[in-house]
Order: structure tokens, then sequence, then C-alpha cells
């Protein structure tokens, strides 16, 4: 069972991060509409950059909402004087768990499984640069901002341009 002591040393360790959470939140709602009425003269790359930071912090902001969430249910949990015992086994968690990770109502053993996002690249999927594919090769055959006249040696087509590496080989 935790002592008081520990009780209260993770009860400010929650409340310093429920603060910190949502000082961030508060600020970047307050910055929302910040920006241009018209982007008609921006460049598309300034605009690109805008709509990644305007995303990146969208993302950052529902992540805290979730940890603020959490952070929450832990509160109510030392409320109701069921901190630090598993929600799922009854058994208790051990101090240890609950410094690195606060916010938890699991022991490790019964912690809910979570899945990975399904949006990702698998790696497995990713080829190897090793794998003998020319991915450039692959692409200039449909075209280049290259032209014949921009080699130094001549050549009679645009199908000349890039030479095989293996043809070097036979």
């Amino acid at each position: 069972m935790l002592t008081n002591d520990q009780l209260t040393e993770l009860k400010n360790e929650l409340l310093r991060q429920k603060e910190l959470l949502t000082g961030r939140i508060e600020h970047d709602e307050e910055f929302v509409n910040e920006g241009e009425l018209s982007l008609y003269d921006n460049h598309p790359a300034d605009m690109g950059t805008e709509l990644y930071e305007r995303e990146r912090d969208a993302a950052i902001d529902e992540h805290s909402r979730e940890e603020l969430d959490k952070i929450d249910a832990a509160l109510e949990a030392m409320k109701d004087g069921t901190y630090g015992i598993c929600k799922k086994s009854g058994e208790e968690i051990p101090f240890e768990r609950l410094q690195a990770v606060p916010t938890t109502l699991y022991t490790v053993e019964h912690t809910p499984e979570r899945t990975p996002a399904d949006d990702r690249v698998m790696e497995e999927r990713i080829p190897h640069p090793d794998d003998g594919i020319d991915s450039f090769r692959d692409a200039a055959v449909y075209g280049t901002s290259e032209t014949p006249s921009d080699f130094a040696e001549d050549h009679d087509s645009y199908n000349d341009l890039y030479t095989d590496d293996n043809d070097d080989d036979k």
C-alpha cells in the first residue's frame, strides 16, 4: 500500500503535469486564428509549411487532451481511494511504476493492449537500398529535366541518357 508521502509525491506530479498541459492548450487556442486572411500571394511551399505546423499543433493538442483525461482519471482514483490498485486484477501497482507513469491505473501485466496506427508504413514494405532497385532509373524512364545536350558525350535519344550498371558485366 502507498504511504501518505508517496501519494503526496504522485499527486503533486500529476498536478504539475496537468498545469503544464492546460497552459499549453490555452496558449495554442489563443493563437488559433492568427495568420493571413488570404494565401493568394504566398508561395506554395509557405502554405505547405503553415499547413504542416497547424496539423502538428493539432496533433499535439489532441495528445495533450488525452493526457489530461488520464490525469483526471488518476486524480479521481486518488479521491476514491483506488489509486495504486490495478483496475483489472485488483493487485497493488508498484510505487516505481507509478513514479514512471503516474497516470496508470493498471499493472504492467494487465495494461490494456494498444494497437499501432493502421496508417503507418510497415518497415517490411520499404525496399532496402541494396535490394537491386534503382528508383532514379525507374523514374527517369518517364523523363527528367535533363536533355541529351546536358551530357558531355553524344546521345541519340533520351533512352540512351542513363546506362544500366549491369550492362558493363555483359
